[in-house]
């Protein structure tokens, strides 16, 4: 399960869907290959008029995520390139599913539409050797925020991971605080992210020999970035995710 786990941060505003205000946001985990894959959605909220999104994906490494991803309807929508390109009516609803085809890739995905009113969601999906689902765990889309707290629970053999995406031109330094449940801090760390790309890690292996314990993880940097968490029991099955919290700087 090296590297997986999957991003965002959770405050999308709902107060302007319906306007034609332009909109980015995030899912700071696509997981391609070695028996995962991404599904994300994307509709048009609006009650009249058409909207448009590209979705760029991209590698933890900050290059172009490059796969093959195929709509509802079974045809490839990128042929290999890192970008998907919708159109969409008023309450039309699109589903784009990658296609694994080799070994485990993560990075993630910027959507940019044209209305706030074109919202989406993104799906994680675990399969078997015969690609029978295993798990499966939904992902709300995420802007980008200086300042994050996820939830952390490695009690009873869990284990507890985050993603986070710099969506920015410029490398990101960030600062990571574990705290206990009584708000103590356990410990702390500084990762350095480069313009445009992506971690993903288990906090045991942020900060090796940690106790089992319940708290959260505090992320936060001078620069917006996108984060999210995900839960496993001791067999890597099954899974869950965590949504980051909004902290006030």
């Amino acid at each position: 399960m090296k590297r997986l786990l999957l991003s965002t941060a959770f405050i999308i505003a709902g107060s302007v869907v319906g306007s034609a205000q332009s909109i980015t946001y995030y899912f700071p985990q696509v997981v391609i290959g070695g028996g995962w894959m991404t599904t994300i959605f994307i509709t048009n909220t609006m009650t009249s008029g058409a909207g448009a999104a590209t979705i760029a994906l991209i590698k933890s490494d900050g290059t172009p995520f490059k796969a093959n991803w195929l709509d509802e309807m079974g045809n490839n929508v990128t042929n290999g390139s890192n970008f998907i390109s919708v159109q969409l009516k008023s309450g039309e609803t699109r589903k784009f599913v990658s296609v694994a085809e080799s070994s485990l890739e993560t990075g993630f995905a910027t959507v940019t539409a044209n209305s706030s009113a074109i919202l989406g969601n993104a799906m994680f999906t675990q399969l078997g050797d015969s690609g029978n689902l295993l798990a499966e765990a939904g992902v709300p889309m995420a802007i980008p925020l200086m300042k994050q707290a996820l939830f952390v629970d490695t009690t009873n053999g869990f284990k507890t991971g985050l993603a986070v995406a710099n969506p920015n031109n410029l490398s990101l330094q960030l600062h990571v605080q574990l705290l206990s449940d009584t708000g103590q801090l356990v410990t702390s760390t500084v990762l350095n992210i480069g313009s445009f790309e992506q971690i993903a890690v288990f906090v045991d292996q942020l900060f090796p020999g940690i106790p089992a314990m319940v708290g959260q993880v505090q992320v936060w940097s001078t620069s917006p970035m996108t984060a999210v968490g995900l839960r496993f029991d001791g067999s890597g099955l099954p899974f869950t995710t965590l949504a980051p919290l909004a902290i006030a700087n």
